[in-house]
């Protein structure tokens, strides 16, 4: 492929992904794992929050049977150590959820500053001269993979302010 072809099909890619953030969003949160949709940890939150209700009602009425001299001190010790070791792993799962929770709004504040920066610089792109262009190409494409008939174009897209001059979140796009 001759290089002035092969440059502006690297071009008109980045024009395209530029055009498309949403593109970018889906791999920042195929990058950040994000599986789960807000609904989906909202309703995960609430089962989480019903079980640990359910294993306290256990633990009251376990004392009510021992205080009413239903059960041994023995049992009733036994049976509240399992009520608290399964307490304390739906109260792990609940603080895993929260941890998801922070990095679904990080994902989320991240996505809209790439969709910004791309709305910013998108209208620059039609009749961009051949400097800037360079500085694009230089800013936003990492490298670009040549093997046989396929061209693999990998991207960096700033993610804040400060790394519109650096390279931070990489993007690849296959052909």
């Amino acid at each position: 492929m001759p290089a002035g072809q092969f440059d502006e099909l690297v071009w008109a890619d980045l024009c395209e992904v530029i055009r498309h953030p949403e593109l970018i969003a889906l791999e920042l949160e195929r990058a950040w794992g994000g599986q789960w949709m807000p609904e989906e940890m909202q309703a995960r939150r609430a089962s989480l929050r019903k079980a640990r209700a359910g294993l306290e009602r256990q633990v009251e009425r376990l004392t009510e049977a021992y205080l009413g001299g239903v059960i041994k001190l023995e049992e009733y010790e036994r049976r509240r150590r399992e009520i608290e070791s399964r307490t304390e792993a739906f109260q792990s799962q609940e603080r895993e959820l929260e941890q998801q929770v922070g990095r679904r709004h990080e994902l989320a504040g991240a996505v809209g500053r790439v969709e910004d920066y791309c709305r910013r610089i998108e209208d620059s792109l039609a009749g961009a001269p051949f400097e800037q262009r360079r500085r694009l190409v230089e800013l936003l494409i990492d490298r670009v993979i040549v093997t046989d008939a396929e061209v693999e174009v990998r991207y960096v897209i700033p993610t804040n302010a400060s790394s519109e001059h650096g390279r931070f979140c990489h993007l690849r796009t296959n052909y």
